[in-house]
Order: C-alpha cells, then sequence, then structure tokens
C-alpha cells in the first residue's frame, strides 16, 4: 500500500507556468499534491513530472470559475490523501484595457477567474481545514493589484484577492489557518512569452535581478510560506513591484 504524506495541498493553475513550478516546489517539501486545472494535457504532464521524482499526485481537471470544480478537487484530496491542509490559487486570466476599452464581457471574465475562483477554491477547503487542525493558504496575486495602466479589470480583480486573503487570516486565526498573498514577480510563462524582445528588455531593467523572473522565483517564495519555518506569517502581502508604473 502507497504511503502519503500527512499534508496534502490544492494548487489550481498547476498546469503550467507558476503553478506547475509551485506543485514541484511542494512535493520536494513532502506535500502531496491535487494538481488542479481545465486542460487535461498540461495537468497530466505536471502530475507525470512529480510521479517521475517520486512525488505523490492526482489531477482534478475543472474550471475554476465553476464551485463545482472546487469541490471536486477536495473530494479527491480527501478519497486519495485523506486531508487538505494547503491551497495555492495560481489560475489566472487578463484582458488588458481602459475601462473605455474593454466590454462587460471581458470585465466578467476577468473578474470570474481571478477572484471568483479564488473564492470557489478558499471557501471548499476552509472546512476541510477546520477539521484537519489548521493549514496555509497562498493567493497569488500581482504588483497590479496597485494599478497599472490599461489594466481596469485585472488590477481591480487582483487588488480584491489581497483583501479576501487579509480577511481570511483574520477570521480563521483561531483554527490554525494561515493565508497570505504572494505579489508575483514578473515571470517568462505562457502568458508573457511572447513579449518582443525590447519589452523583455525593458521589463528587465526594472528588475534589480536584471532578468525577467522565472516561475520558480515566486514558487520558492510559496514554498517558504507554505512551509513550517513560516508559521507565524499570516494576513501578509509578500513580492514587490516595478518602481515605474
Amino acid at each position: 500500500m502507497t504511503q502519503f504524506h500527512n499534508q496534502t495541498a490544492i494548487v489550481t493553475g498547476g498546469g503550467y507556468g507558476i503553478g506547475r513550478a509551485v506543485c514541484q516546489t511542494l512535493v520536494s517539501s513532502g506535500w502531496n499534491i491535487v494538481v488542479c486545472d481545465r486542460d487535461a494535457q498540461r495537468a497530466s504532464e505536471t502530475t507525470a513530472l512529480i510521479r517521475a521524482s517520486n512525488g505523490h499526485a492526482i489531477e482534478a481537471i475543472g474550471d475554476v470559475v465553476d464551485p463545482a470544480t472546487a469541490d471536486r478537487a477536495v473530494a479527491i484530496a480527501r478519497e486519495t490523501f485523506g486531508n487538505v491542509k494547503g491551497l495555492v490559487t495560481c489560475a489566472v486570466m487578463r484582458h488588458a484595457g481602459r475601462i473605455t476599452d474593454i466590454t462587460s464581457d471581458q470585465w466578467d471574465e476577468t473578474i470570474k477567474v481571478v477572484l471568483y475562483g479564488v473564492f470557489h477554491f478558499c471557501k471548499a477547503v476552509v472546512p476541510e481545514m477546520i477539521a484537519a487542525g489548521g493549514g496555509s493558504i497562498v493567493n497569488v496575486s500581482s504588483p497590479d493589484s496597485f494599478g497599472r495602466r490599461g489594466m481596469t479589470a485585472y488590477a481591480a480583480a487582483k487588488a480584491a484577492v489581497n483583501t479576501l486573503t487579509t480577511c481570511l487570516a483574520a477570521d480563521y486565526l483561531p483554527a490554525g489557518i494561515r493565508a497570505n498573498t504572494v505579489l508575483s514577480a514578473f515571470a517568462l510563462t505562457g502568458m508573457t512569452e511572447h513579449y518582443p524582445a525590447e519589452r523583455l528588455k525593458e521589463i528587465a531593467s526594472l528588475s534589480v535581478a536584471g532578468r525577467p523572473g522565472i516561475p520558480q522565483d515566486t514558487a520558492a517564495l510559496i514554498g517558504f510560506l507554505m512551509s513550517k519555518e513560516a508559521e507565524v506569517f499570516s494576513g501578509g502581502v509578500f513580492g514587490g513591484f516595478p518602481m515605474a508604473r
């Protein structure tokens, strides 16, 4: 019989980019992983990578805008591994544009994925964490949550995620649940790899590292916040933002 670890995390958007890097980072720290993604092939690829490194993972396929996806991911975690003690929300999408440029449909789609997706999964996992005696939630946000030209819907949704997370930390402190926000540095992922070379050079100039970020940069910070070493941190907003907006 397979001996699983005693802690399980659900990772939304786990099929690629930052989500995949988070899955791999958490596995190396002794987490079982439920890889949640609407793209079955990508989720399967992440699971295969984890299993190839002797980690434990299973997929939960579905769109984060559907609350049934969150409920199904929790059920899969419980039935396969026995508990849910971690959640990292990485699923994202965005429509660029000023308020006079974007359509109502584009606004709704952005809000549903970025904010409602986080809401559905946090709502689903909190009772499980209470039953497990505590847990850790990390919601991935963005420096854009402080405002950025041409990103009205995305910035507004991410700002709401910041506040939602702070409320979670306050409400469930007595239950031993920690909740933190990570402002992901710009990272080369499927959403950004198509940027022109000049734009990537400009972005690199805003980083003290002198380069664009990679998914592993953000995953390393999330890995720390999910660990026992970070058990005193809750309600925090971690990360940074460029000097020029």
